[in-house]
């Protein structure tokens, strides 16, 4: 878990880095990386959906 969130952060800390200026990137980078932050974003919130579910059962 703790790896799927750095990951995460890492990848919004690149998208707000290109959008403040400090590198550039093709707009197909652009669009990848935008759709891995999106899913990484994603991918925690499943792994937190199930850590609530397993804590509502017990």
């Amino acid at each position: 878990m703790t790896l799927k969130i750095i990951k995460t952060l890492l990848a919004i800390f690149l998208v707000f880095m290109y959008y403040l200026g400090f590198w550039s990137a093709s707009s197909t980078q652009e669009i990848i990386l935008f759709f891995i932050m999106i899913l990484f974003i994603y991918e925690v919130g499943v792994e937190t959906g199930k850590r609530k579910c397993e804590t509502t059962k017990s």
